[in-house]
Order: C-alpha cells, then structure tokens, then sequence
C-alpha cells in the first residue's frame, strides 16, 4: 500500500513539483496536497497521512500546527520540515521525535528523496527529472528561453505577459512551442525551467 504522504506547500508551482516528484515513487502511496495550515489540518483528519512533508512558513497560521494536530490523529506519522532557514530551525520539545528532518527548500529536490528513503528503508526509483535534454534547450528561440526562465521562477502567465510586453494568449502560444520542442509534460516543462535557474543556467 505505500506511506500516504501529505504535502503542504503555498507556494503552487513548487507543490506542484514536489507531489509529481513524489507520485514517481512507487514505494509511496497515495500523495495529497494542502496549501494552508487550514487545509492541512482538514486533510490530516480526513487522510491520516503516514509523512507529513510540511513548509512552516504558510499564509493563514504556523505550518507546526498541521505538525501538532496529525501527532494526535496519527502518533506514528513522520514529519519532514521544509525550510528556507533549515540551518536554524529548532524543533518544538513536543515535535521533536514527530519532526524526523528538516531540508533546505532550496534542495528540496535533491534531498527530500534520500530524506524519505532513509527514514522509510527503500532506495528511491529511478526518475529522469534531473536529465535535462539539452540539445532540445539549445533548439530554443530568445523568447522561449525568457518564457522558460520565467516559469523557473514561478511566475503566472499573468506576470509573464506583463513583464515581457505580450499578450496572456502569446505566452500561451509560446509555453506549448516549448512543450512541443523538447516533448514534455506541462508538469515537466516546470521541472526543467527549476532546474535551470537552480543550476545557475543561462536561458539566452
């Protein structure tokens, strides 16, 4: 059956990656996302997730208290905290056997997997989401690489258009040019504009 694993993350795009990160492991069960202290809550009640993959820092209230109220649905569930100041994070007295690792959100993707795998016994499935298809990236016009870069950074098409002076309906157009070129998921196209800009890239 899997560990049922709950995300809860307010950043969207970034939710997005990691539960498509997350369902490529087949080890894993059923993976849920909430966007809110609110909403995590709800989902632990009504999920009763095994890990909780849990940013503290959400827009309605602390992310601990999802951390709190799954301790009492489910005393054995694992917690991962996710963090931007994860080097100074202190875990709570009460969390602090819940609470089994706290990861950088800056390498979420390249430490969440080995976190999961150390605390579970299994060795992480192969995925190609760390492959990047250069030669399809190189294949790319100046203004799909600014597209690019901008859905590295998480912007909506909204903000694109505004900021590279096109219509909503041209970043559109230029967003399924790019799926098309390199032969990628929606969700995929994301992953590899992330990476990128993470590896420091240059998009032209």
């Amino acid at each position: 059956m899997g560990m049922r694993t709950l995300v809860v993350e307010d950043q969207l795009m970034f939710q997005e990656l990691l539960v498509t990160m997350l369902r490529t492991q087949t080890q894993l069960g059923e993976v849920r996302a909430a966007s809110t202290a609110a909403a995590g809550i709800t989902a632990c009640a009504e999920f009763r997730p095994d890990l909780l993959i849990l940013d503290i820092a959400l827009p309605d209230a602390e992310g601990l208290n999802v951390a709190r109220a799954l301790q009492v649905l489910n005393p054995d569930a694992l917690v991962i905290v996710l963090s931007s100041h994860a080097s100074t994070f202190l875990r709570p007295p009460e969390l602090r056997n819940t609470i089994r690792a706290v990861i950088d959100k800056a390498r979420a993707f390249e430490d969440l997997l080995q976190e999961i795998a150390s605390l579970s016994g299994w060795e992480p499935s192969g995925a190609d989401d760390d492959q990047l298809p250069l030669q399809a990236l190189a294949d790319l016009t100046q203004r799909e690489h600014q597209i690019l870069e901008c859905l590295g950074r998480g912007d909506s098409n909204k903000t694109m258009a505004a900021a590279l002076g096109l219509s909503v309906r041209t970043v559109e157009s230029h967003r399924r040019n790019i799926v098309a070129k390199l032969g990628c998921s929606g969700a995929r196209l994301i992953r590899i504009a992330t990476l990128l800009l993470q590896r420091g890239s240059s998009l032209g």
